[in-house]
């Protein structure tokens, strides 16, 4: 606890905000984008024997899209995540076409599960426990991808991800339904070998307000894993907000709880390049301790 105790008097020397990424060639008929940022986090906890961990990471990406004729596109992304003393690691690549009819992709890109678990995903950290199994998670290599969306209030989601192992292969389908008064409903099926996970997802947004809630269940040879996400966020300015996340998961058969915890994070936004946040994370688990992550981020 004195570990997260001096963080706190240090917090307000760092700060965080989403900004596209920026276009560096286009003509009539071609983009191409590149985007990234560089992040510096440290983490304090009772957890480490010193003051505190670093967690920093730096990203770049390119994406690109080329007209081929009238209703038909071309696509292609790619990302590299970087941490202090590590290699570069890939984080997504993919190629595609868009059509009338909905986009058709492949490489190492998100599951149609996705789209619904990021509906409480929204904390610089704290968030996003409910891609459970592989079959559920983002950045998955060999990802066949449809993506659809009609008249801007339904969209559907399927994947494929074929994979050079025996019975390894997998698939999911979701589908989101975005009502005109803010309310956003979510349901997706992901399968893999002996399992199976269905994710179940609500948001609704009011000014500056936003509630989200998911919840994601796996049958298992005995029992069922059962997992519960809320997140809400309040902007009480353009530059400041606050998010809270609470997040449980326990096996139905299980005598302790696998995950319990709630999480509340400042965050301040100077503008659409760079933010400053703090999050401490309350974690009920037995013998878990607490901890807190400050971070500047800078997007480009």
């Amino acid at each position: 606890m004195k570990k997260v105790l001096l963080a706190v008097a240090i917090t307000s020397a760092f700060a965080s905000a989403a900004a596209t990424a920026a276009t560096v060639y286009e003509n009539d008929d071609t983009k191409l984008s590149i985007g990234g940022r560089a992040e510096v986090r440290g983490v304090f906890s009772d957890d480490f024997e010193g003051t505190m961990e670093d967690a920093s990471r730096a990203r770049i990406n390119f994406g690109g899209e080329t007209k081929i004729s009238e209703g038909l596109t071309g696509f292609g992304f790619m990302e590299y995540q970087l941490e202090p003393n590590s290699k570069m690691s890939n984080r997504y690549l993919y190629a595609g076409l868009g059509t009338t009819v909905g986009k058709f992709s492949y490489g190492k890109q998100d599951t149609s599960n996705v789209i619904i678990s990021d509906m409480t995903d929204i904390a610089s950290e704290h968030s996003g426990q409910q891609q459970i199994i592989d079959a559920s998670k983002d950045k998955q290599e060999n990802t066949f991808l449809y993506q659809h969306t009609i008249a801007d209030m339904f969209t559907v989601n399927a994947n494929y991800n074929a994979v050079d192992e025996k019975d390894g292969d997998s698939f999911g389908i979701s589908g989101l339904a975005s009502l005109d008064f803010g309310l956003d409903l979510g349901l997706a099926y992901s399968s893999e070998e002996d399992l199976d996970q269905i994710t179940l997802g609500a948001a609704y947004t009011l000014d500056n307000l936003y509630l989200g809630a998911t919840y994601a269940t796996v049958d298992l040879d005995e029992g069922s894993f059962n997992s519960v996400e809320l997140a809400a966020e309040y902007k009480f300015t353009s530059e400041f907000r606050l998010i809270g996340i609470y997040g449980f998961a326990e096996h139905s058969k299980a005598d302790e709880k696998d995950t319990d915890f709630f999480a509340l994070e400042g965050q301040y936004r100077f503008n659409s390049s760079i933010r400053t946040y703090a999050s401490y994370k309350i974690d009920n688990v037995k013998d878990a301790n607490n901890e807190l992550m400050v971070g500047l981020r800078y997007n480009f």
